[in-house]
């Protein structure tokens, strides 16, 4: 009887054991439950303006700048603005040339005005007066024009003041060298300086004549009248 009872339980275990194995293999072969979908979350960010078609500005068609972008500032290049005058460019100086000088053709665009003087006695070519303007310091370019002697003697300087202009005339004389402003070239001894550097509120105006010495010489009354007759506009 207890043999009984004893085997009928090792057959109810040996029956539970079997039971799980099957089950645990059947839940190896089943497929896994398919994932669950993904909800995007919400975009939170402020969108956007948009742009104009084949726009690249970062504008939309409005001119509106995205949120947080810097000023754009335009620049003058492009927009087509100059800059403002400066004060040579509002300055306006005139003068009278003398009776029986003659205009010539300025041979450089840095000259406002050139007139040949007619030789006199001996002299072997007419004298030339240049009217140009440009900066640096008056004694830098009286230094300058001396310099474009070679031997030259003491120069003669004095100052006035012309309708409110202050006028610093320089004469000298000597082995002219030429150089600068469209003068002529190739040293000339026996040749002289007569010049004039007026000071205006922009760039200083130049006055200056080179020739043979007597020819200059000749000028230097109407060289003052010349002088006399500068008004500022």
């Amino acid at each position: 009887m207890i043999e009984r009872i004893v085997s009928n339980r090792i057959t109810a275990v040996a029956f539970v054991a079997m039971v799980g194995l099957i089950g645990g293999a059947a839940l190896l072969r089943s497929p896994p439950p398919p994932p669950e979908p993904l909800v995007p979350a919400p975009d939170t960010r402020r969108p956007s303006p948009s742009h104009g078609k084949g726009s690249s500005s970062g504008l939309d068609p409005h001119g509106v700048l995205p949120p947080g972008h810097l000023p754009i500032h335009p620049d003058s290049s492009t927009t087509g603005r100059s800059q403002p005058p400066s004060p040579e460019e509002s300055v306006v100086l005139t003068w009278t040339a003398p009776a029986g000088w003659q205009q010539a053709p300025n041979p450089t665009t840095m000259r406002l005005a050139t007139y040949k003087i007619p030789r006199v006695g001996q002299d072997p070519e007419d004298a030339e007066l240049s009217v140009s303007r440009a900066g640096g310091s008056t004694e830098a370019n009286i230094e300058r024009w001396v310099g474009q002697f070679d031997g030259a003697r003491k120069d003669t300087r004095s100052t006035r003041t012309i309708r409110g202009l202050k006028v610093t005339t320089v004469e000298v004389s000597g082995a002219y060298q030429g150089m600068g402003m469209g003068g002529p070239g190739g040293k000339k001894p026996g040749w002289s300086l007569l010049g004039a550097v007026v000071e205006t509120p922009g760039s200083s105006y130049f006055f200056k004549m080179v020739g043979p010495t007597a020819t200059v010489h000749s000028a230097r009354g109407s060289f003052e009248q010349l002088l006399d007759s500068l008004t500022p506009q």
